[in-house]
């Protein structure tokens, strides 16, 4: 099989990892990433995109994870590349411009050593070899010793491990050859206290992924997992990959799961990061699902209109960064105004502070005047 053929069969195979943060408009679904052509992704780095090169390493795995278009079961074309190859591949495509750095991941050669050996080889390669300093993000394989780890930590600027789903059975339901303690939790672990000891170590951070709809888990199941992983385990980002069923895997009749619960739980987490909302704050129906109609701000809000409406000119930032529409830059520049001793007068100023005010104007008063009634 030709260099080009290998290529794009791996490329295609590592589509379904999450690496990076899309940015994204609340009301709208998650967009997921770009794939332009062949090996190369648009990511995510704040208002910028930067092609990174996507791949594995191989799609030979001995896993059976069901919901994998490599998992052991399908019947699809296999493809390798050495380390070496893989390094000037890449070489090839960053001295052209085409891309910005690496991201690699693999199916499982043999067992997990082998394959975080070979992962951790091709970086060394790029690194000692062709002098390579750029950025570098390396899947770690569930199941890898802690030296092939801190190895991967020592060469890449980020380090992943997905766990796949939010808990233990869960992932029973999609794989019998992961152990969701001992191959995940623990490696996960291991990372993290790593990176605590030595920031230079990954200095990036450590992700993580979980897919959503592909087992029995409610939205509840994992708010509380992505919750209790982020104060834990100091986790940059936890990424969700919405369900696809995939022709020749043992999960290709189930039901794909709708991108909007995706988008919700982004915006659940985006909630507990930067406004310190408490599991407490987010709203579920009786089977533990969130509103996939709204975003979990506005119905908080709606679940607690005791609360409402509030004095823009003398509300809190806690309060005012709990009112939908009023985000974190306009909530910091309302305090600003009223440690100057400015009153807003008016909706159109709020608005001119960034405040959205066809979300907020049933949620607050504007100098004792206020909108009764929800539109």
């Amino acid at each position: 099989m030709s260099t080009y053929k290998d290529l794009q069969l791996l490329s295609d195979a590592a589509y379904y990892d999450r690496c990076n943060y899309v940015n994204y408009n609340v009301d709208n679904v998650l967009k997921e990433t770009d794939k332009i052509k062949d090996c190369i992704y648009n990511a995510k780095a704040g208002n910028r995109d930067v092609p990174l090169f996507k791949v594995l390493l191989t799609n030979q795995c001995n896993n059976d994870c069901a919901y994998c278009v490599n998992c052991i079961e399908h019947k699809y074309q296999r493809a390798r590349l050495s380390p070496e190859s893989l390094a000037r591949i890449f070489m090839d495509y960053y001295e052209r411009g085409q891309v910005e750095g690496l991201f690699l991941s693999s199916g499982i050669i043999k067992d997990a050593d082998l394959t975080m050996e070979e992962m951790n080889e091709a970086v060394h390669i790029l690194r000692d070899k062709y002098s390579y300093k750029g950025y570098v993000h390396l899947k770690v394989i569930p199941g890898a010793s802690k030296d092939h780890i801190k190895h991967a930590m020592q060469l890449a600027d980020r380090v992943s491990i997905n766990l796949e789903a939010a808990t233990k059975d869960g992932l029973s339901d999609l794989s019998s050859t992961k152990n969701y303690n001992k191959d995940i939790l623990k490696r996960l672990d291991w990372i993290s206290n790593l990176h605590r000891r030595d920031h230079s170590l990954a200095s990036s951070g450590h992700t993580t992924q979980i897919i959503v709809g592909a087992n029995n888990e409610t939205d509840e199941d994992i708010i509380n997992q992505l919750f209790y992983l982020t104060k834990k385990y100091d986790l940059l980002y936890n990424y969700f990959s919405s369900f696809k069923p995939l022709e020749g895997t043992p999960l290709e009749n189930h039901a794909e799961n709708d991108s909007r619960r995706t988008a919700r739980l982004y915006q659940t987490e985006y909630l507990f990061n930067q406004y310190n909302f408490t599991k407490e704050d987010i709203v579920l129906d009786d089977d533990g699902f969130l509103d996939i109609n709204n975003d979990p701000k506005y119905v908080r809000a709606l679940e607690h209109m005791d609360e409402y409406p509030v004095e823009v000119n003398n509300a809190s930032y806690k309060e005012l960064i709990k009112v939908p529409g009023i985000g974190l830059l306009s909530a910091r520049r309302i305090v600003h105004l009223q440690k100057q001793g400015h009153k807003i007068t008016s909706l159109k100023e709020l608005q001119s502070l960034g405040a959205n005010i066809k979300k907020c104007k049933t949620f607050v008063k504007v100098n004792k005047s206020y909108q009764s009634t929800l539109i």
